[in-house]
């Protein structure tokens, strides 16, 4: 009787710790919003185009049922008397079915991360919105970074992942890209009419998003930590 020796194939792949890769994106996340909260305090290329974005959609304003449209569309995105209520209604929904309440600290943790750290850089700055006619810091205004943005970003992916993620209610692979993209949409049709509708400066929107996925990257820690283990007692 022949035999073929197959050689076995050992895989070197070396797969990561649970924490590396939401730790590492929150890791960049808050580096690139350290650079732009420098780069608005030095002035920098980063706010190059703020002033005349400001003037271009200044002179464009819509008018009448139009403005009403967009601004609530634009407060249904991101203004948290709205998104708020929804992040949490949908956590208490999935915290019941999985019998569990790790889903309401990991949206907690998010929300705590926006409004301390957001407040902190719009307090510490006191940069002045278009509305005001000028771009100050240490004015009265809270303009960067854009807590609606941050907002919107922290919401509407923390949704799609504590409902399709590998730790939410039904994961599904498929289902999380797609709504996953979805969710990207709904950010940037918020940003975008923040400062269309000039309420901001252009380069709050990146400063929101980066916050937003900072808190975002802090949630799906917290979703990810692997249950803690109880000491076994000794007899």
């Amino acid at each position: 009787m022949v035999t073929d020796d197959v050689p076995t194939r050992v895989s070197t792949r070396r797969e990561w710790p649970w924490w590396a890769p939401s730790t590492i994106a929150g890791l960049v996340s808050a580096a690139l919003l350290g650079l732009m909260t420098w780069q608005v305090v030095e002035r920098g290329w980063f706010i190059a185009w703020d002033w005349d974005f400001h003037v271009h959609v200044d002179a464009r304003q819509p008018e009448g049922v139009t403005k009403g449209l967009l601004d609530a569309l634009a407060s249904l995105g991101g203004q948290r008397l709205y998104t708020l209520p929804i992040i949490a209604a949908v956590g208490l929904f999935v915290a019941y079915k999985q019998r569990r309440i790790r889903v309401l600290v990991a949206i907690a943790s998010g929300l705590a991360t926006v409004l301390f750290i957001g407040y902190w850089i719009k307090f510490g700055l006191g940069r002045t919105p278009p509305a005001s006619g000028q771009d100050v810091l240490h004015g009265v205004g809270q303009a960067f970074p854009s807590g609606h943005t941050a907002n919107a970003t922290l919401t509407w992916f923390l949704l799609v992942i504590v409902l399709f993620g590998a730790q939410g209610l039904k994961p599904d692979p498929v289902r999380l890209r797609r709504y996953l993209w979805v969710a990207g949409a709904g950010v940037m049709v918020t940003g975008f009419l923040m400062t269309a509708l000039d309420y901001h400066w252009l380069s709050d929107i990146p400063g929101g998003i980066a916050l937003g996925l900072l808190a975002l990257s802090i949630s799906v820690t917290v979703l990810k930590a692997p249950p803690l283990r109880r000491p076994l007692r000794r007899e």
